[in-house]
């Protein structure tokens, strides 16, 4: 899967699914893989096999 950030959502996609996770209230909604064209500014963080729990970003430095 891919890890996306955009200005109001994380977005794990993969195939033509997505979901999109509010990064103001935790909520989650199933999308299409291309309302990613929608998402302000995306920027692909990588990719990932799996989510247990939370996600939590560390800065590279």
């Amino acid at each position: 899967m891919e890890l996306f950030q955009a200005k109001d959502h994380y977005i794990l996609q993969q195939g033509e699914r997505a979901l999109w996770c509010s990064r103001r209230d935790g909520g989650l909604q199933l999308r299409p893989a291309t309302d990613l064209l929608l998402a302000w500014n995306p920027i692909c963080l990588g990719l990932v096999e799996g989510v247990i729990g939370k996600i939590q970003l560390h800065s590279a430095a």
